[in-house]
């Protein structure tokens, strides 16, 4: 990684906002030895702005109006680069970091959105309102370590189990002082009523029967929490945030402990520097003894779920080496920004993250050199390199996750259809046929006619799925055809489930998708043997498409998805390596 300073920060002025503490009050270790030297001074960027933002957010003598209007400056910052008042030096330092790594920005404006929420002193009714908050308010710490140090998604869970953990043991910490100073309660407000109580008792210095059953029952989900995250070392390649987070996992289990036995309204309840030192001993060695096997990306990727139960991945499986270490990066890639596109978030942090991404690309191609590049992207860079991949594919994938997140997709037209399927589809399809060997006009044909065959069967496949999600990427003309009306779909899509024409409606576009699968397979009755893993893809795509019309399209169809079993996929897959012609 090349070398990144932290830049001198100008002083806020007086009136600015400004951070009230540093990382040596925390509860547990920011960016301690045990991270590498060169990711520490990005850890402390990423700290240096949540600690302003949460600071923002929780000073006592602004207005909520007030407040709101210095997190979006921040976030303003942030997202440009630009700030000229003092106070904004954080926000510029992270972009810096952002840039230097390539690590998403999404993390640190997800924090914003929590920060957002407490401007507004906003408490959380139940448990699930708690946990909501934190994925916002804790969890995109953890996930900035993790890309930051280039680990797999497979960590995530229990990266998030700890985070959450962290952030509700530190609200029972300062429970009393969050409702007296703040006017905020964190702890389930609903659980007061349910224990006797009222949350009006956290005023007194002594927790009431009432309190100390809504502590003891929080705690009892935080523990169940701490073991879920328990896994974490084992799924951390990098040594020294393997024992980092090892160490923050015993920290939190003394810390447990302890809230158990004193009374967070009495006074701070905090770990002594000897149970400090104890939990750092224990979890270095718990650290050290728990290292993952060792995996090859395209593993990391099988194991989280991502990749392993895909159609995608035995013909993927059985490349060489570099192809398919260079087809799991572009799978990885893939799978990000349509994580980004599908995930909960609103549209304007989406459409953050995507922009990141397509800047992320922007500067992989203004890099030569792989080495230069960070994480997850330097297989990618090694790919385009290696391969001479079109920078303008990877750009029409965002492209198509940013119509999902402009849409959403509702009813488009064959043409929006079939520039959608382009985007999304056939330009991974012209990526990949260069990974695999060939470059070529018959080449690119074929992909991008696969391209829209793959895209379609998935569509069918999720008919009920999408809908349940706001979406139809049924087109608008074979709607109209069956007499459907377009309005009530764009309006509300469930509302097609039910429809007695969907049948024709599915039925339709798999004739469209058949039809695709049999102009690849045109394509491809040259030689085709550098294609086979394409081949393969085709074949078992075909197969699936072929259930979904024998399976039907009835409401209770829809939700029963055809699957490929495991031998299946194999042996199709040694078949098209071993060089036979594919037959659908």
């Amino acid at each position: 990684m090349a070398e990144f300073r932290l830049s001198a920060q100008n002083p806020a002025q007086p009136g600015d906002p400004a951070a009230r503490k540093g990382a040596e009050a925390e509860n547990f270790p920011v960016a301690s030895r045990l991270i590498p030297a060169p990711y520490r001074p990005h850890v402390m960027a990423f700290y240096a702005f949540a600690r302003l933002g949460d600071d923002i957010a929780d000073d006592p003598h602004v207005e909520p109006d007030m407040k709101i209007a210095q997190l979006d400056a921040l976030e303003r910052a942030l997202v440009s680069g630009i700030g000229n008042q003092p106070w904004l030096a954080p926000a510029l330092t992270l972009k810096a970091t952002q840039t230097a790594t390539g690590v998403s920005g999404l993390h640190a404006r997800q924090l914003l959105q929590a920060f957002r929420r407490d401007a507004t002193g906003s408490h959380c009714k139940t448990w699930q309102d708690l946990v909501l908050y934190c994925r916002y308010s804790a969890n995109p710490v953890g996930r900035f370590l993790l890309e930051l140090h280039g680990e797999g998604i497979n960590a995530a869970p229990a990266s998030d189990a700890l985070c959450t953990a962290l952030q509700i043991l530190n609200h029972i910490q300062d429970c009393r002082h969050d409702w007296v100073e703040l006017g905020r309660c964190y702890l389930p407000t609903a659980w007061f009523k349910e224990a006797g109580g009222s949350v009006e008792h956290l005023v007194e210095t002594e927790a009431t029967p009432p309190v100390r059953a809504v502590i003891d029952r929080t705690l009892d989900n935080v523990d169940s929490l701490l073991r879920r995250a328990g896994a974490l070392p084992r799924l951390i390649a990098n040594p020294g945030l393997r024992m980092e987070s090892a160490v923050i996992i015993e920290m939190a289990v003394a810390l447990s402990k302890q809230l158990r036995r004193r009374d967070p309204l009495a006074g701070k309840v905090q770990l002594s520097a000897f149970s400090r030192l104890g939990a750092v001993l224990l979890g270095v060695l718990r650290g050290m003894s728990r290292r993952p096997p060792r995996l090859s990306p395209e593993s990391g990727l099988a194991k989280a779920g991502s990749c392993g139960t895909s159609t995608f991945y035995w013909p993927l499986r059985l490349l060489g080496q570099r192809k398919r270490r260079a087809m799991f990066a572009i799978y990885g890639f893939c799978r990000a920004v349509d994580d980004i596109a599908d995930g909960k978030e609103n549209n304007e942090v989406k459409r953050g993250a995507l922009t990141d991404w397509q800047r992320r690309i922007d500067a992989m191609y203004g890099m030569p050199s792989p080495g230069r590049h960070h994480g997850r992207l330097r297989d990618l860079a090694s790919a385009v390199r290696r391969y001479n991949l079109p920078q303008a594919e990877f750009q029409a994938v965002i492209d198509g996750m940013m119509m999902d997140v402009d849409g959403p997709i509702r009813a488009p037209s064959l043409g929006m259809l079939a520039q959608y399927c382009r985007r999304v589809a056939g330009a991974v399809g012209l990526l990949s046929v260069r990974v695999f060997g060939k470059g070529d006009a018959s080449a690119d044909a074929f992909a991008l006619a696969l391209g829209e065959a793959l895209q379609l069967t998935n569509i069918l496949r999720d008919v009920e799925e999408d809908a349940r999600d706001g979406r139809c990427y049924l087109p608008e003309e074979m709607l109209e055809d069956a007499g459907i009306d377009i309005y009530a779909v764009q309006s509300d899509p469930v509302s097609l489930l039910t429809d007695p024409a969907l049948p024709q409606v599915c039925e339709a576009l798999a004739a469209r998708a058949e039809a695709a699968f049999h102009q690849a397979n045109g394509l491809l009755k040259q030689p085709h043997r550098k294609l086979w893993p394409a081949a393969a893809m085709m074949v078992l795509y075909h197969r699936i498409l072929l259930r979904l019309r024998q399976r039907g399209w009835s409401p209770d169809a829809l939700s029963r998805r055809p699957r490929l079993g495991k031998w299946e996929k194999i042996s199709v897959a040694l078949s098209c390596a071993l060089g036979r012609a594919p037959r659908l």
